[in-house]
């Protein structure tokens, strides 16, 4: 007995082959890793862009081989979709109490579009969803998920064309009459009675600036701005003079000649004389030595 191995179609440039040597899972992963691939539903081909040579080599690297090489065939006419089975999933379904089926794929499917719809419910006890609004949009709703609604026709081809209704408002109350706006004078308001200081004659006149004001003011030269002299200066500290007028100086002896030191104060010079080194004051002359 020939053991059947997995093989997946492909078509490449007007010719059909197949990979294999290996899983179909894998196969397969490996068809989709390709760039460009595309799944023809209707020949159950998947189609490959390039040369036969690029897919080959591709093929073979993920480890599997490419065989065949037939013309592929010409495409049919597109079949027209199936009818749904009458054993197929159905979803019962109740529209102002005329009972519907939802058909025409997987049961999973049609629930969903089910509760999708508008104010749809479910009644537990007879196991059915009730659905409102019109059934025009419902039917176009789930015709649009792919699915049919069954009964929705007949229905519809029974149903009256609906008229609009005019909204009742209730009576409206008549507006009242028109009445001209008055604008003229109230004939009860008093007539206007100036103040008491109106016509008051004690009042001086308003004075008024002689005529030859403004030619003397025109004429006048302008006033020189105000000479402001600067603070004087303060005078400088000045030296504080002997007693008697008479200079501070010290005696001083160099050698047994006799000097005298001035030209500072007292204090200043003395200071200066006992920096000298070696310097001896004589308690009897009152010299420095």
């Amino acid at each position: 007995m020939n053991q059947r191995r997995d093989r997946i179609q492909v078509q490449i440039a007007g010719q059909v082959f197949s990979v294999v040597g290996g899983e179909f899972r894998q196969m397969l992963a490996a068809v989709k890793a390709l760039p460009g691939r595309r799944f023809d539903g209707n020949s159950k081909v998947w189609q490959l862009p390039g040369t036969v040579a690029d897919i080959t080599r591709q093929v073979e690297a993920a480890g599997f081989q490419l065989e065949g090489g037939a013309p592929a065939p010409e495409p049919g006419p597109a079949s027209p979709p199936a009818a749904p089975r009458p054993g197929g999933d159905r979803i019962r379904v109740q529209w102002q109490g005329h009972p519907l089926l939802v058909t025409g794929g997987e049961f999973r499917e049609m629930l969903a579009v089910v509760k999708a719809l508008p104010e749809r419910r479910f009644d537990g006890e007879s196991k059915v969803w009730e659905i409102s609004g019109a059934l025009a949009t419902v039917k176009a709703q789930i015709e649009a998920a792919g699915f049919q609604l069954e009964g929705a026709d007949k229905i519809l081809a029974k149903a009256p064309p609906a008229e609009m209704e005019v909204p009742d408002f209730g009576p409206v109350d008549a507006p009242p009459p028109f009445e001209e706006p008055d604008f003229l004078w109230d004939d009860n308001v008093p007539d206007y009675e100036p103040p008491d200081w109106w016509d008051d004659e004690s009042a001086a006149p308003p004075v008024e600036p002689p005529d030859w004001f403004e030619e003397e003011l025109a004429a006048r030269p302008p006033e020189p701005p105000p000479d402001f002299a600067p603070p004087p200066a303060a005078a400088a500290p000045q030296k504080p003079e002997s007693s008697a007028g008479r200079r501070d100086q010290i005696r001083v002896r160099v050698g047994g000649i006799p000097f005298f030191v001035v030209g500072g104060e007292f204090r200043q010079m003395l200071a200066a004389i006992k920096n000298v080194p070696g310097r001896r004051f004589d308690g009897q002359d009152k010299v420095w030595d």
